[in-house]
């Protein structure tokens, strides 16, 4: 019987070699193909037609939701496994539309990956337990209304949200939370896709509007 054969899309090397470690010791599962340009995985994944695309969401340049949507385009039956540490409802909400097939964690150890290929492969889908309950908690109220639009957003996006909108710069930001740039430019993708904002200006609106700046 042949091996399932899966593309690894991760723009952080290590995470990328760490996970075909692990997937090399599953019988019957095989990494064929690494990326770590969402661009170039988007052009090269319709060659190898992988069984499954396990794919991180945060990535410069297209986000691993928008590189799914992409190819489901061509190839509906495509099985996607979404790999995160997103908790946020927005994103588990958007990630359930697109009909993904697993949603787990990075924190996860080797046994629940097993898991959730050996799921995934056999047409079930698999989330995190973690994941479920983000859908089924009662979410907290932030602003006094208890209806802000950054119920949307993880403890991190809130932060660089705050910084954008007191006029720090993507450097400024990226040195004060001691990130790469790549990453708080990725987290400004995010927060202009999930507060449904045109530009920079729009965030610092939003951000002044729900009190988190003044």
């Amino acid at each position: 019987m042949e091996n399932t054969r899966i593309v690894l899309v991760d723009d952080h090397q290590m995470i990328s070699d760490g996970l075909g470690r692990i997937i090399k010791d599953i019988s019957g599962f095989e990494v064929v193909c690494t990326y770590q340009n969402p661009l170039e995985a988007l052009q090269k994944i319709p060659v190898w037609r992988p069984d499954i695309l396990l794919v991180d969401l945060e990535m410069p340049g297209m986000n691993g939701l928008e590189l799914i949507k992409n190819l489901k385009k061509s190839f509906p039956d495509l099985k996607c496994v979404l790999l995160t540490m997103h908790l946020d409802k927005a994103t588990v909400k958007e990630a359930l539309s697109l009909k993904i097939n697993g949603y787990i964690l990075k924190n996860m150890d080797e046994f629940e990956l097993r898991i959730a290929l050996e799921k995934v492969k056999n047409n079930q889908n698999y989330y995190s337990s973690p994941v479920t309950e983000v859908l089924h908690k009662e979410s907290k109220p932030i602003s006094k209304n208890g209806n802000s639009k950054l119920e949307l957003l993880s403890n991190r996006e809130r932060e660089v949200l705050g910084l954008i909108a007191e006029a720090f710069s993507t450097k400024e930001i990226a040195d004060k939370l001691s990130l790469e740039i790549s990453t708080i430019e990725t987290h400004r993708k995010s927060l202009l896709r999930k507060l449904h904002a045109r530009n920079v200006a729009g965030l610092v609106r939003i951000a002044i509007q729900e009190g988190l700046v003044s």
